[in-house]
């Protein structure tokens, strides 16, 4: 969209006041002929004219009268680009490929008196040629080369190439050797850091979505969040990570569902990180909005888990979000700012900058000026208060993208986070920073798994193994295949405990049915129909999904009489949420997929001499008829057709396999006349 003309002098003279109130610290200058000079962004010059941005945007997207400047070239005096250089020497350290590029890097770290990254530039570039004159003496010499090589395998070929042998060596005494030939090169991490990079290795790359939370997992029950791992992540080198948090919002009739996710937010990012080599890791929330207690606690302790499982650069965490992530980027940012490198809030609002002045946690914002869901208005006066100071921030303000996320934003958002790195004025150098470094705390341990144990030797033993069920999450998930592998004695009656516990977070006691549906031992399926058949909720959905796919790996059929109480109680539950004529989508879904599970379980362990009417009472007559109206987001891709075609489908292959009446079919279609894609579903499975 091309950018309207515009006068230049009262954009001018509002700028001309900032600049004088704060001093703006090192930027892009417009001096014109006649007036004084404005800092800000150069967003295009050409031979005839300039355009400027006071809101630091280069976007050419951005049309805002008030964030431009357009000027004449012949009104021009001069035009200046000054970057922030402590931004600027990431910016091209990041494109040097050779000693001469990385000893120009450190040069203009030099003249800026950014001496730490100067020395890092300069030891690169010895690294790459250690005869470059320029490199060695700005470093200092021959004495200073070595000290800064020592035991840096950035710097040491040989090191590096130990390091590599290290997490790929499986024996674990083979191991212990190599920590002592490694401590003889001056390497000083501890065993116990370098088993966190053998460990890190083994750790899954590309694509997970909805990755059950491991660390502390019994305090953020059902947290789940999707991630993303470059496929050529290697713990060889330390990787920036992107938190990202989903827009949405509350739903439910009790309001206590999220609309939004994190494979939604993953969307925005994926194809990005892949380019720009970023562990991008998207939680859904535990409610909705993100500021929330529960929520703060959630993202704190996820960035602990990916900080132990992958080498991620602890000056390089940063925080995004759109819509109800913009808000919660604004909640939150502030109060994790000590732990971030750069914050971007997107199409969101109601933050507070004091905090992140003082820390210096950079911000780069992004609005739609037409946002019709969330106006700009919040954004625009939390800018206008960031101009006032000499920190550190963008405002890209585009119209005609309404609450959207454009591509342009995406990669400016990237391009915003790439330079930037965490503020430490305790930290005198510029080398990354491990996040594997640090002793295992007792809650390593019991969520990740303390790192030593390969060369301890540790073996888990049927205690152990229940003792991660009772914790839900990740750690649960994990023992699951472990016990259906290893099938030891005693396991049907510790898991049932487990089960049937009701102090174990709901997600442990899912995988505990799961694990007795693996171990396949008819002895389990008791304890599997009473937990089957409690009491509907939302936390005992997932616990009554994985109940009716563990009766139907135990063949069962005794189950039947349980699954119908569940379809009743699930009946109830659906609707105890109705709002008449109404319910919304959150509810829908959720009591749907259990019924359509239940129903699928008892259809797979019916027999020909089964009566499905527990399927007619509950799912057809109560649920399917009524054809109630689901309230959906426009926003948000939701179809409550899907869940009506699981559940059709569920209820024909019950009567198919025990040879329902016709009437039962037709009263089945007729259920499902508003609905042609499940109606045709369910017909073409009638005999």
């Amino acid at each position: 969209m091309p950018i309207r003309p515009m006068p230049i002098r009262p954009v001018l003279a509002a700028a001309l006041l900032l600049g004088a109130l704060c001093g703006l610290a090192s930027a892009d200058t417009l001096a014109p002929k006649s007036g004084k000079a404005v800092r800000g962004a150069i967003v295009s010059q050409s031979d005839t004219e300039v355009v400027f941005n006071i809101y630091w945007s280069r976007n050419p997207e951005v049309t805002n009268p008030g964030h431009l400047i357009r000027l004449p070239m012949a009104k021009v005096k001069r035009v200046e680009r000054e970057p922030h250089p402590e931004v600027e020497v990431w910016r091209r350290y990041a494109k040097a490929k050779t000693a001469e590029d990385l000893a120009a890097v450190g040069q203009y770290a030099k003249d800026h008196k950014l001496k730490a990254a100067a020395r890092m530039c300069f030891a690169m570039a010895l690294a790459k040629d250690d005869t470059h004159k320029e490199a060695m003496k700005g470093l200092g010499g021959r004495g200073k080369w070595d000290a800064e090589r020592k035991g840096n395998p950035l710097l040491d070929p040989e090191l590096q190439a130990m390091l590599e042998r290290y997490v790929a060596e499986g024996d674990a005494a083979e191991r212990v050797k190599m920590q002592r030939s490694l401590k003889g090169k001056a390497f000083k991490a501890k065993p116990f850091e370098l088993e966190r990079w053998r460990r890190s290795v083994h750790q899954a790359k590309g694509y997970e979505r909805d990755r059950p939370l491991s660390y502390r997992s019994d305090v953020h029950q059902g947290a789940v969040y999707t991630i993303y791992v470059p496929e050529g992540y290697t713990p060889s080198r330390m990787w920036p990570l992107m938190i990202g948090l989903h827009g949405g919002g509350p739903d439910g009739k009790s309001m206590d569902e999220v609309v939004g996710s994190g494979p939604s937010a993953m969307n925005f990012y994926q194809r990005h990180a892949a380019r720009h080599g970023y562990i991008v890791a998207c939680p859904t929330a535990l409610r909705a909005g993100w500021p929330n207690k529960v929520n703060e606690d959630y993202v704190r302790d996820l960035i602990t888990e990916l900080r132990l499982l992958y080498h991620v650069d602890i000056d390089r965490i940063y925080l995004t979000g759109h819509s109800m992530g913009g808000f919660g980027t604004w909640g939150l940012g502030p109060r994790l700012a000590e732990d971030l490198a750069a914050i971007s809030p997107m199409a969101g609002g109601g933050g507070s900058i004091s905090k992140l002045v003082s820390t210096r946690t950079p911000v780069f914002i992004f609005h739609g000026a037409d946002d019709r869901v969330v106006g700009p208005s919040s954004d625009r006066s939390l800018a206008k208060q960031l101009l006032d100071t000499t920190h550190d921030f963008v405002y890209t303000e585009i119209d005609g993208v309404n609450h959207g996320f454009p591509a342009s934003v995406q990669q400016e958002l990237f391009d915003f986070f790439d330079p930037r790195r965490r503020f430490d004025k305790k930290y005198k150098a510029a080398w990354p920073r491990s996040s594997f470094a640090g002793k295992p705390s007792k809650e390593e341990k019991t969520y990740l798994g303390d790192p030593m144990a390969a060369i301890s030797g540790e073996t888990p033993d049927l205690k152990a193994w229940v003792g991660r069920l009772r914790l839900g999450g990740g750690r649960a998930l994990s023992a699951v295949a472990a016990l259906a592998e290893q099938k030891p004695e005693g396991a049907v009656a510790a898991i049932r405990k487990v089960l049937l516990g009701g102090d174990v977070p709901f997600t442990g006691r899912g995988y505990a049915a799961r694990a007795l549906g693996m171990l396949g031992d008819a002895e389990g399926a008791a304890g599997v129909r009473k937990a089957v058949a409690q009491a509907a909720t939302k936390e005992h959905s997932f616990v009554a999904m994985e109940c009716a796919k563990a009766l139907v790996a135990l063949a069962d059929a005794e189950g039947i009489g349980s699954l119908g109480r569940a379809l009743e109680a699930w009946t109830v539950y659906y609707e105890s949420k109705v709002m008449k004529p109404a319910m919304r989508y959150s509810d829908w879904r959720r009591s749907s997929n259990v019924r359509a599970a239940l129903a699928d379980a008892w259809a797979a362990l019916a027999s020909a001499e089964s009566d499905a009417k527990a399927l007619e009472r509950t799912i057809v007559e109560r649920v399917l008829a009524p054809q109630h109206e689901i309230q959906t987001s426009s926003r948000v891709p939701q179809d409550p057709s899907t869940a009506r075609a699981a559940m059709a489908v569920a209820v024909a292959k019950a009567y198919k396999r025990t040879n329902a009446a016709p009437a039962r079919w037709e009263k089945l279609l007729a259920a499902l006349a508003n609905d042609p894609r499940a109606r045709s579903a369910a017909a073409a499975l009638q005999p």
